[in-house]
């Protein structure tokens, strides 16, 4: 089932003659990982970010569960129905595994006696120890720190995922847990997971692949 879907989406910086985006198409199923590659400057980061309703499309429109961005209160949307899991991490580094996951939820008005357990859970399925929820993120490896991010963007509940190179960091083995994470979320559990990558690695585990290149969404590969 469709949850998004784009109608000849263009978007234009302000002051630039050429759109970063332009004329895209396409739908984002339920239970499904989307690799979108391309090169640098391809476009590919400001269509992530036209997903997760940062920016909103200059021309053409994006909607969500058939309602268009423009007419949802996109701090809720991306609060409830949009995680994001970066190459950087983004953890807060002054608050533990445990609570940088407990955040998304307290955010929704989740108490930390009620956040806690579905936090210890979430982070006991991407592999994290007991004894690693107590840590500060700075303690932990690349590898670790990216498993903690992506329970962190389960805690809100929202079932779709982007991920903006989210393996950039990581060594071959990490890279291909993330991957096998990623992909069992999706096909286990129906989350909508859609990833900017250059790695072809990540292009190639993924159900559908495309292809960027000046701002257009050219191919499948």
């Amino acid at each position: 089932m469709s949850i998004l879907s784009l109608e000849n989406v263009t978007y234009t910086y302000k002051n630039s003659q050429r759109a970063a985006v332009s004329g895209i198409s396409c739908t984002f199923e339920e239970g499904n990982v989307y690799a979108i590659v391309g090169p640098s400057g391809s476009g590919k980061s400001t269509l992530l970010s036209l997903l997760a309703g940062l920016d909103l499309c200059t021309e053409g429109k994006i909607s969500f569960d058939g309602d268009s961005l423009d007419g949802l209160n996109l701090d809720r949307y991306r609060r409830e129905s949009i995680s994001m899991i970066f190459q950087a991490f983004h953890l807060f580094p002054l608050m533990t595994v445990m609570e940088n996951v407990c955040f998304p939820m307290e955010l929704c008005g989740v108490t930390p006696k009620d956040a806690s357990p579905r936090a210890k859970i979430l982070l006991e399925s991407v592999g994290i120890t007991k004894e690693q929820m107590n840590r500060f993120p700075s303690k932990l490896s690349g590898g670790e720190r990216q498993r903690v991010a992506i329970a962190r963007s389960l805690a809100s509940n929202a079932k779709i995922i982007l991920g903006d190179e989210p393996t950039g960091n990581l060594d071959g083995k990490n890279t291909q847990n993330i991957i096998d994470i990623l992909c069992s979320l999706a096909h286990e559990k129906g989350y909508c997971i859609i990833i900017v990558t250059h790695d072809m690695e990540v292009a190639g585990a993924a159900d559908v692949a495309f292809r960027m290149r000046d701002g257009e969404l050219r191919s499948q590969i």
